[in-house]
Parts: structure tokens; C-alpha cells; sequence
């Protein structure tokens, strides 16, 4: 068993600088793999950034119509509130006077009707000149 251990060590004598370097390769190649990983990150939001300033410049131009339209949304719905009160107030006033109205609306069918069955024919009519 002692010659079992002590050839086991005299490989891993052996072994141990070879490992070492094969580790050291490996630490190199992760290195040169993170190198080109962190300049294409830096590539990539270098256009990121232009694309950012792009539609910072975009929203700046679009502001003044939605500004716009934030105006006239605001007339219309003036406007809105306003109709909504003349419409209230006009159905009010026809309701507390839907008689009055009533009555005068059938005065003036009768006096039409009136002025009509009284007229006589002038000679002109007769005619036709």
C-alpha cells in the first residue's frame, strides 16, 4: 500500500504543473472571452445612447401638437358642460311652462287659421296679373 501512495505521489508531482498550466490557459481564454463580452456591451449602449437621444428629440417635436390637443380637449369638454347646462335649463323652462306654451301655440294655429277663411279674392287674384 506504501508503494501504491507513494507512486500516486510522484504522478501528481508529476501532474501538478501541467494542471497548473492547463488551468492557466483556461483563466486566459475566460479573460480574453469577458475582454470581447465587455467591449460589445460598451458597443451596444454606445448605440443605445444614440438611440435613446433619438427619441428624446422625437418626443421634444411631438410635445407641441399633444400639447395642442390637450387644449382643445379641454375647450370641448367647456364646451360639453356648457351645452349640458342650456339643454337642463331650456327642458326646465319647458316644463314649468308647457301650458303657457301650449296656449299660445294653439292661439296662433287659430288666428292663421283665421286670417285664411277671411280672405276674400282680389280682382288681381282673379286674373292673375
Amino acid at each position: 500500500m506504501d508503494a501504491f501512495i507513494i507512486a500516486f505521489r510522484d504522478l501528481c508531482s508529476d501532474l501538478m504543473p501541467i494542471l497548473g498550466a492547463v488551468c492557466l490557459v483556461c483563466v486566459i481564454i475566460l479573460l480574453i472571452k469577458l475582454i470581447k463580452v465587455m467591449s460589445s456591451v460598451d458597443s451596444t449602449l454606445l448605440k443605445t445612447h444614440t438611440t435613446i437621444e433619438l427619441v428624446d428629440r422625437s418626443i421634444e417635436k411631438v410635445q407641441a401638437p399633444l400639447d395642442t390637443v390637450a387644449k382643445v380637449s379641454g375647450t370641448v369638454d367647456k364646451a360639453h358642460d356648457a351645452t349640458l347646462v342650456a339643454v337642463k335649463d331650456a327642458k326646465d323652462f319647458v316644463v314649468k311652462n308647457a301650458g303657457e306654451i301650449k296656449d299660445r301655440v294653439i292661439a296662433f294655429v287659430n288666428e292663421d287659421s283665421k286670417k285664411d277663411e277671411l280672405k276674400q279674392p282680389s280682382p288681381e287674384d282673379i286674373i292673375g296679373r
